[in-house]
């Protein structure tokens, strides 16, 4: 069954089931792992950033270079609008959503970020049987999402193997401009997080002639990227 159905089978009233309860503590306890994880790497990144503030002979020929939230977004705004296929939400639909603009980024704790990112359907469609009682929601569902969805992330920075600069997202929130609701609003968000946002984002922060970025670390006002030639 796909995301549209779904939802509108259960906007008809049908209760949860034992499986879904089950799918919802895996998912609980995936989280908390996860979050264990992000504490450690902040941790580590922490640690290297302040051994390198009180040992500056080590760092030889190192520098760093300092991107404030407005820097983050600017360059975001380089990379969009970004077009994917619908079917990388749901395999039942077809067109494509659109991402149009990143926004709202703020520097947290545990070299976290929060930012908003606004994206549209482009002719989305569902590409199945839908039961006759449940076209009209997916009707408006497909209307509020062509109408555009605003989902609220959190983002987590951490430095790959191969020193690029990988950005862990999850959606927090997710908001139809048209046709809001809990429900489908909810299955959007899981959605994103299962499987647009599945695996990190890898970023090539390179700088010619500069060498490799070799840490990192969020501060307040800044993310602070160390590299050495």
């Amino acid at each position: 069954m796909g995301l549209l159905v779904a939802w509108a089978v259960a906007s008809t009233g049908c209760g949860t089931s034992a499986a879904t309860r089950l799918r919802s503590a895996e998912k609980d306890n995936r989280l908390l792992t996860e979050e264990q994880q992000q504490l450690d790497r902040a941790l580590q990144s922490v640690s290297r950033y302040t051994e390198g503030l009180r040992s500056p002979g080590k760092a030889g020929r190192s520098f760093s270079m300092y991107y404030t939230p407005a820097a983050l977004e600017q360059m975001a705004a380089q990379l969009l609008p970004m077009r994917m296929p619908a079917r990388t939400f749901d395999q039942s639909l077809l067109g494509e959503v659109v991402i149009e603009r990143i926004s709202d980024v703020r520097f947290g704790p545990l070299n976290t970020l929060t930012c908003r990112a606004e994206m549209r359907g482009d002719n989305i469609r569902y590409n199945g049987s839908v039961p006759k009682a449940y076209q009209a929601e997916v009707r408006k569902f497909q209307s509020g999402v062509a109408a555009g969805v605003v989902a609220d992330l959190v983002v987590e920075l951490s430095m790959g193997g191969d020193n690029s600069l990988l950005a862990r997202a999850h959606a927090s929130r997710t908001k139809l401009k048209a046709n809001s609701s809990s429900q489908p609003e909810g299955m959007l968000r899981n959605a994103l997080n299962e499987r647009v946002l599945r695996l990190p984002f890898t970023f090539d922060l390179t700088v010619p002639g500069g060498g490799a970025p070799r840490g990192m670390v969020l501060t307040a006002n800044h993310l602070v990227v160390t590299y050495a030639p």
